[in-house]
This record gives C-alpha cells, sequence and structure tokens, in this order.
C-alpha cells in the first residue's frame, strides 16, 4: 500500500480516537514476546494449500513450524520470533548467512540474508567486486566490452529481495520466512540453479518498528471469535497504525531524502552490492486482488526504455505463474511511477529492475470480500511467496541479458549527453550546516562530486528560480557535479529542476478532471531536492576548465580563549543555530535575537544572529557556550562593546529576549499521522527540544498553561476537527493565546482556524469571500508598496503638480486576488469550484518572502533572487490575508508562480498571491498559520526553516511576556 490517500484501494486512517497512551500508539513498545502470532482460526482450516513440495525438502534444515510452532500463514510473526528463526536457518544451512545493516530508532536490529550456493558464497567477494566493475564501467581495462563480457558469463545474477517496509502490511514479512526456508531447504534441480546462479539478498521485515506497534494493536483490539469485517478494528488498528517507522515517516518514500537510519542503512547496502533485481512488497485495501507491474503513465522521465521491457517481462512470468493456480491479479491501473523515491522506483534509476507488489491486506485475519469469499491470512502469504519465486526464476532464466543490459545502461550514463545541463553547480551558502547536510545525502545516495578550488566560468546556467544566463561566474568552494556518472539517471531525478510529463498522460489527466473523476495523480508531482533544501543551484551545460578537490576544509565553532567584555554573538544563518539555542536555554542562560540588521567590528549581522549578554548571564556563560555548540557548525565571536557601527547598539530593545519553549505536539485522529512524525522527529531527534505529544481530545480540558507553543500538524480533513474542536474548545484555545500563547496551524488545520464562521483568525479561505476579491487585492498592492518604496521629491516638495501614487502593479499581481469581472455571487462561487478541481498536488512554486518579518529569520542572506523561494504546495484551500495580519510568505504571481510540477493555468489563477504564511497578534499572544506542511516528509529544509522560527524564536519576539516576578 503506497499511499493512504489517493488510490481507491488504500485502507483510509480509522476517524476515531481512542485516547491509549503515546506509547502504544507511537513507540511501539508494547509486545507480549511469548506469544509468537495473532492466530485466528477462521484461517487455519480455511486455506490448506501447501507453499511448496515437501519431498524435496532437506529435512536437516529446521522449517518455519518447527521453531515458531505454526504454518507459515496461519497467524503473523513477531518480529523477535521471526529473527530467532532466521538466525536458525543461518546455523544451519550452509547455503544462508545472516547479517545486520541497521539499527532502527526503538533499538531493533535490521538484518538481511544471503542466499546462494556454496561456491557462490566462498567467493562472495569477488562477486561483489566484478559487479561493481557492470557498475561503473570506469574501473574495467582499457578494453571494456572484452572485459564485461568475461565478466557477464561468470557473474551470478543478484537480487534484493525487500518485505514489509510499511509495518501494517504484514503478509509479505511471513512470505519472506517461507522463502528464506524454500531457498536454504529446496533440494529440487530448480532451487540449486537458483542458488547456483544467483545471489539472492533478503530483506525481510524493513520496518518492525511499525510492524511490532501494529501487532501489539491488533492483538488488543481481537476477540476470541475471528470477525472477517474488514471495518472491524482488528482490521485497521488505532490512528498511528503500524504504516510508520517509530517517528511515523513513510519510509517508502524516504529514499530521495534519507532521513532515517532504517532507509540509510539499506541503501548503503544495496549501493555496496548494486543488485539486478529489486523486488518491494507490499498490501493494499482488503476488498482488492493483486497488483503488479508494470506501472501506468505518469512515469519518471529518466526510467530506461530497456527498464521497461524487463518490467513487462517479469510481468508475464509472474501472471503465468498466478493462472496456474487461478488466481486474480492486474497491472498498472492506479498505480505510477513518477514520483522516484519508492523502493522500486529508486531502484529502477539506479539500474536494476525494480518490481511492486501489492496484495490485498487482510491483517492476519480473514477478510470477507464483495463475492461474499473469506480471503485468509495464508492466502495472501502465498501470493507473495509465488509472487518472489516467480521474479527469481525470470532473473535466473534471463540472467545474461540483463547484465549485458544493465551494463550497457551504466556505459551510456557515464558518455556525454547531447542535451546540454551538464554540470550541477551549488555554491556554498552561508548555511553551511545545510550546504554539509546536502553534500552527505548526495554521498548516500552513491554520486560523484568535487569542488572547485578557484573561481570559473559556467556557460548557458538556468537557475531554481528559472533565470538563465549566458554566462555566469562561481565562487572558488562550489560544489560541481558533472552528469556523465554511472548513477546518471538517479542524478537526474534527485536534482533536475523542472520533469515535464507526457501529452498523453496530460490529455487523460485533463479529461478526469473535467469529467469530475478526479486526479491521476497519484503522489506529489515535484520533489527537487535543492529547492527543497533552499539552496541557490544551477545547471550549466559547460563549464571552464578548473581544478577540482575532493573535498574542501570545514570550520567547526571556533571557541575564544577568553571572555569578552560584553558578551557572544552567534551568526544566525547556520541551522545548527536552532540546536545551539535549545541547549542554552535548557542550561537556563539568557539568549537574545537581533531584529535589525547590525555591525560590529566591521561585520555585518542579519536579523536572527544570537546575543548573549554577561550582564544576562553567570560566571558558566563560558562553559555553557562550550557546552551548547558542541559538534555544530557555527560562527561564534566576541563583543567587546555594546556598541555597533551601524544598526542597533547590542545593549538596546532590537535584541528580543528569547523564551524557552514549551511545546504540546497535537496527536490522534483527525491529525495526520505523517505531519505529526515530521515534526516530532524535526523536534525531539534533530534539534533535541523536548515537546509533549498531547491527544487533540484532551484540548477541551487540558491544562494548557503548562505550554507556551501549542502546534497542530496537518489533518485529514477540516471535518474532524469540526467535531471534535467545539466552540468551547476553540474559545479556550483563543483565550489562551491572548493570555500570550503561540498556536501553530497548518494545511488543513490552518483551514479550520482561517473559517470566518469561528472569529478566530483574520485570515480567511478564498472561497468565503469570493466577493471582496477587489478588496484583497487593493490590500496586496499596498503591501507590495511598503516593500518597494519609491520617492518622488518633486511631488514631496510641491514643486511640481503632482501627487504620489502606487507603483505600477507588477507581473506578479495579475493573480488570484486580480480584477474579477462583475459576476453574481452564485456565479463567483461556481467558478471557484471550477478552478479548484485542478487543485495543486504537491507542486513546487516561488514565494516573496518579507526580509524584515522575524519569521523569515535565517533565510535573507545570500540569495541570488532576493525575496524568493521554493514551497510545496498541496490541497484545496488558498487563503487571503490583509494588514494588520503579517504575511511572511506568500505566494508568487502568476506568471512567475511554478517552478517544478504540475500547476494547471485554473490553478495558478487561483492561488497566485495568496498567503503561505501569516501570524497575528491575538491578545498577549499570536496565531501563525501556514498554507501547507512546512516540513513536507522531513526534508523540505527551507521552509521548515519558517516552522522552526515559529517553535524557537516566536514565544520571545512574536508574542508578549510578562516580566518576572
Amino acid at each position: 500500500m503506497k499511499d493512504q490517500i489517493q488510490h481507491p484501494t488504500a485502507r483510509q486512517p480509522a476517524p476515531r480516537s481512542f485516547g491509549i497512551i503515546l506509547a502504544l500508539l507511537v513507540a511501539g513498545c508494547v509486545s507480549n514476546t511469548s506469544q509468537n502470532v495473532v492466530v485466528r482460526a477462521q484461517q487455519q482450516s480455511g486455506y490448506d494449500v501447501a507453499f511448496a513440495d515437501s519431498t524435496s525438502i532437506d529435512a536437516n534444515v529446521p522449517s518455519p513450524e518447527s521453531i515458531l510452532g505454526h504454518r507459515m500463514g496461519d497467524g503473523a510473526v513477531r518480529y523477535e520470533s521471526f529473527v530467532r528463526y532466521l538466525k536458525a536457518l543461518a546455523d544451519a544451512s550452509p547455503f544462508v548467512t545472516i547479517a545486520p545493516y541497521a539499527q532502527t530508532h526503538e533499538g531493533r536490529t535490521l538484518y538481511y540474508l544471503t542466499i546462494t550456493s556454496k561456491a557462490n558464497h566462498d567467493r562472495l567477494d569477488q562477486i561483489k567486486a566484478a559487479n561493481a566493475k557492470l557498475a561503473d564501467p570506469r574501473k574495467m581495462s582499457s578494453d571494456v566490452d572484452a572485459e564485461a563480457e568475461r565478466i557477464i558469463a561468470d557473474l551470478p545474477g543478484i537480487a534484493w529481495m525487500a518485505y514489509g517496509i510499511h509495518g501494517d502490511e504484514l503478509s509479505s514479512v511471513d512470505a519472506a520466512c517461507q522463502l528464506a526456508y524454500h531457498l536454504a531447504a529446496g533440494t529440487d534441480e530448480n532451487t540449486k540453479g537458483l542458488r547456483n546462479d544467483l545471489v539472492i539478498h533478503i530483506d525481510p521485515s524493513m520496518n518492525p518498528d511499525g510492524r511490532e506497534r501494529y501487532l501489539s494493536q491488533l492483538q488488543s483490539l481481537s476477540g476470541k471469535v475471528p470477525n472477517p469485517d474488514y471495518q472491524a478494528m482488528q482490521h485497521s488498528g488505532l490512528w498511528s497504525a503500524g504504516r510508520g517507522n517509530h517517528y511515523l515517516f513513510d519510509l517508502n518514500r524516504d529514499w530521495l531524502m534519507q532521513v532515517h537510519p532504517e532507509t540509510r542503512g539499506r541503501a548503503a547496502k544495496m549501493i555496496e552490492w548494486n543488485p539486478h533485481l529489486v523486488v518491494d512488497s507490499h498490501e493494499m485495501g482488503p476488498l482488492d486482488t493483486y497488483l503488479f507491474d508494470p506501472p501506468r503513465e505518469p512515469r519518471n522521465n529518466n526510467l530506461s526504455p530497456k527498464n521497461l521491457q524487463w518490467r513487462r517481462a517479469f510481468s508475464a512470468d509472474q501472471a503465468r505463474a498466478f493462472d496456474k493456480h487461478g488466481w486474480s491479479y492486474y497491472t498498472g491501473e492506479w498505480y505510477e511511477e513518477w514520483y522516484p523515491g519508492y523502493t522500486n522506483s529508486w531502484a529502477n534509476l539506479q539500474g536494476a529492475v525494480g518490481l511492486l507488489y501489492e496484495q490485498a491486506g487482510v491483517d492476519a485475519d480473514g477478510i470477507r470480500q464483495a463475492a461474499g469469499k473469506v480471503l485468509t491470512y495464508r492466502e495472501a502469504v502465498h501470493h507473495h511467496y509465488v509472487s518472489s519465486l516467480a521474479n527469481l526464476n525470470t532473473l535466473r532464466e534471463n540472467r545474461a541479458e540483463i547484465l549485458a543490459d544493465y551494463f550497457a545502461d551504466r556505459v551510456e550514463a557515464i558518455a556525454p549527453s547531447s542535451t546540454g545541463e551538464e554540470f550541477f553547480l551549488v555554491e556554498p551558502p552561508a548555511n553551511r550546516a545545510l550546504f554539509d547536510q546536502f553534500v552527505e545525502l548526495l554521498k548516500r545516495q552513491g554520486l560523484d562530486f568535487a569542488y572547485s578550488a578557484s573561481p570559473f566560468d559556467a556557460s548557458e546556467t538556468v537557475d531554481i528560480q528559472g533565470a538563465t544566463s549566458p554566462k555566469r561566474t562561481f565562487r572558488s568552494g562550489t560544489l560541481i557535479v558533472e552528469a556523465a556518472q554511472p548513477r546518471r539517471r538517479l542524478l537526474r531525478a534527485l536534482l533536475e529542476f523542472d520533469p515535464r510529463m507526457t501529452n498523453t498522460f496530460l490529455h487523460e489527466e485533463r479529461t478526469d478532471i473535467e469529467n469530475h473523476r478526479g486526479t491521476r495523480s497519484y503522489d506529489v508531482s515535484a520533489w527537487n531536492i535543492a529547492m527543497a533544501y533552499d539552496l541557490e543551484a544551477y545547471w550549466a551545460k559547460r563549464i571552464d576548465d578548473v581544478e577540482t578537490v575532493a573535498d574542501i576544509t570545514r570550520r567547526s565553532t571556533s571557541f575564544p580563549s577568553e571572555p569578552p567584555a560584553y558578551g557572544f554573538l552567534i551568526d544566525g544563518a547556520s541551522r545548527d543555530i536552532y540546536r545551539a539555542v535549545v541547549r542554552l536555554l535548557d542550561l537556563g542562560v539568557k539568549v537574545r535575537a537581533a531584529t535589525k540588521i547590525f555591525t560590529v567590528a566591521d561585520r555585518s549581522y542579519q536579523p536572527g544572529t544570537v546575543l548573549l549578554r554577561n550582564y544576562d548571564n553567570n560566571a558558566r556563560l563560558m562553559t555553557h557556550l562550550r557546552d551548547a555548540t558542541e559538534g555544530l557548525n557555527l560562527d561564534l565571536l566576541p563583543a567587546n562593546s555594546a556598541l555597533s557601527e551601524k544598526g542597533p547598539d547590542l545593549g538596546g530593545n532590537r535584541f528580543a529576549l528569547l523564551q524557552q519553549p514549551r511545546v504540546a505536539l497535537i496527536t490522534q485522529w483527525p491529525i495526520s499521522s505523517t505531519s505529526f512524525g515530521a515534526i516530532w522527529h524535526l523536534l525531539d531527534a534533530r534539534i533535541g527540544l523536548r515537546v509533549s505529544p498531547v491527544s487533540v481530545t484532551s484540548l477541551r480540558f487540558a491544562d494548557l498553561r503548562k505550554y507556551n507553543v501549542i502546534i497542530l500538524p496537518n489533518a485529514w480533513n477540516t471535518g474532524g476537527l469540526t467535531a471534535i474542536l467545539n466552540e468551547s474548545t476553540r474559545n479556550r484555545l483563543k483565550q489562551w493565546m491572548e493570555s500570550g500563547g503561540t498556536l501553530i496551524a497548518m494545511g488543513n488545520t490552518a483551514a479550520f482556524f482561517a473559517n470566518k464562521e469561528f472569529g478566530i483568525s483574520a485570515v480567511r479561505r478564498r472561497r468565503d469571500v469570493l466577493n471582496d476579491l477587489d478588496e484583497y487585492k487593493e490590500a496586496l498592492q499596498h503591501e507590495q508598496q511598503a516593500h518597494n518604496i519609491s520617492l518622488d521629491d518633486l511631488a514631496i516638495w510641491g514643486d511640481e503638480d503632482e501627487k504620489l501614487s502606487d507603483p505600477e502593479e507588477s507581473e506578479d499581481t495579475d493573480s488570484a486576488t486580480s480584477e474579477t469581472p462583475s459576476k453574481t455571487e452564485n456565479a463567483l462561487k461556481r467558478h471557484d469550484a471550477w478552478l479548484r478541481l485542478f487543485r495543486p498536488s504537491g507542486a513546487i512554486v516561488s514565494a516573496v518572502i518579507d526580509q524584515e518579518h522575524w519569521l523569515t529569520f535565517g533565510l535573507s542572506e545570500g540569495r541570488e533572487h532576493g525575496n524568493r523561494m521554493p514551497v510545496l504546495l498541496s490541497g484545496g484551500f488558498a487563503y487571503l490575508s490583509k494588514y494588520p495580519t503579517a504575511t511572511p510568505v506568500r505566494l508568487a504571481g502568476e506568471s512567475t508562480l511554478r517552478l517544478s510540477g504540475l500547476l494547471w493555468p485554473e490553478a495558478r489563477e487561483r492561488w497566485a498571491d495568496s498567503a503561505y504564511a501569516t501570524v497575528e497578534r491575538i491578545g498577549y499572544g499570536q496565531l501563525i498559520l501556514f498554507a501547507n506542511d512546512p516540513f513536507f516528509r522531513g526534508y523540505f529544509e527551507g521552509t521548515g526553516r519558517l516552522l522552526l522560527n515559529a517553535i524557537i524564536l516566536g514565544p520571545g519576539v512574536g508574542a508578549s511576556q510578562s516580566v518576572p516576578w
């Protein structure tokens, strides 16, 4: 099950909140390890077909039943028991080894099995080295073709069989266990051939944290009598279910950004082995059948034609294996592969044949389907098992041809391209920590890069905002990524600015939308990593000859030997500033943030610079500062005087005293678990800020005085929020803000608070104020004028009969707030409803930032396009704002809005110039709204910085706090 929202067969989150402890919901700590399985009597009698011929099995190899106490498929295996069996299998069979590759957030070790013949085991290092040459022909001798031919003749096919990346999709993990047993114990000629001709890696349980959490839920929700009703709780679990890992991330979408240790560990191992086949096994909705390759359009443009041919060949063999049993299946339909961040799509871009399975999910119990038949768990396991064997046999039968095509694709990848845009370039930004993180991601993706040792020129460049230049000079230390390298397809998919879908798909998509059948888009339509990181990046067709170095010297935080006379300054450009501030506040240090530009010792400091006054703090300030900055990449400088050379002096009121954030992060239905998880991971694992997850239902009675920040992540819908956050609860939240609290809402929760009927926010949903569009247009013109002051001194002093007038409207104001022809209210509503049909689905657009507002601190320095930044846009809500509401981030005008991804003209009309981030005072406190999830999937670092400012700076800079008693 790749998605919970888009395709019609996926299980939807249950619309309920049970109020059980968060440890059970999101940590998966409750586990009865003495009970190995969740067993249903319905299953044991419902499907008794044997998975394999017992006469062709080596009796000396332990079967799953001999250790687990039941047949595979009679119930879902718990992870501890599962690992115990796999280790026993490796101990008993000379064909099996087991090795760790990562550790989950909850401390579970992830393993992969290697199954092959004894002869292949004895030369695994040689096999890996030889395959590395196929993967990178630059490592071969001068006679490349001859050496490749020798390698292919001798090299086994390498398969990576991956199961259970979504923890609540249970059956594939049990199928992996049965597959491992069959490959280790099988004595028939076909199984021997698989071991001789292939090296098979089995990644048996990719997300054990999620699986264990889900099994614990099912165990606690199940009764004694089997229940085949797919709507019953034991078939859906609770709010967080088990889909995500400990932090509720969807690991199947983490391959591009590699935020989590599970992904990083297995990606490193797969890059090490360079597999030729990768299987990604899933479940989908309970009333469905079975889906597999090939995908329909849109497909990523970087996939090779040969890859798609091979996937059709594997699909045909898999279909024949299913036909032998009379099983139902289908291909394509809702399954597409535009977004390149799934397990199998990432593998396809690495050069493998990456295949997807989707089995109707039964949650370890039988499901009565529409025709009345009960689909059992054992059947689901059997389907995956047969699929895996069919794919391995296809790899074996076509081994030489697949390896030859794999090699030919890598040869093509290292050749110069005829299309241009051969070099990806990033100049080192002021935010060095983020730059280093980006470089580290390129390393983890297996990509080659270097740094310029001196300035150089590049020809025919284009940047992330779409601006082109015939020639541009780049600084020393610029990151240079040449497209001509072995993993070229993945590189292009990761970093190309504006991939385009085919006209064929666009015609189909437009037809469905206009006929009110909804979108065919399955996931986001844009994902560019450099845009998400808010880096000033470029593609260039050519660069001058320039000396390069493999690495550059990175400065660590320097520390003065003696305490300065007045205090310390910490440059706020680096993202590490947030970790430092949190640590300092935890140590009781009084921290201030500059709200204006100033100059000290000939150095200019941007707003967001941290000031630590000796006067505010005690004699342990140096010690605390050293502890707080350890391991961080920061510019720490002494301040020996309160007098600035330019701008506000350090002793004045332009240095706001920060407050320690006391954060309540709202959780449980209808809050999106992935939105909650991304914020929780950001604050807990990355920033080190203590947060309290609080149930949304608790807002009715919780003691809100404990918190000065409340975060409501994105929600599944606004209707669920309306049902829970009644008028009384809304009044409690408003009173809490009036007392100095900072409330942050995003996506659908922002739409909830912007509902004009509630009277909380002055921000309006466009659909609610269609008769007032001219008023918002006028307010926008005044806002733009305030940020672009133009003086006419002749008119000011009366030397000519002239008056100051509004500057000419820029091209970026012909937008959602543009002049609307006279229409009746009903006509306006119909037109807006029509525009909403074309709502964006994860397009990256350009936004204009107010560089003077505290919410944008840290985003201003060194921008090529000054006040422009990329943001992700999804959903059906557009927001309008006007003074006195501050709009620190507003979407660009219609003509310059789209940067990457699908954004129909109707969407540009509706969303242009609308508000992305707003801040409004509510008494002593404030309400901060984000149009979309600012830290989407844990990698939108640019807008994520806006969120960190809201949380860490907000209570001190944006809200008013009383002086201590």
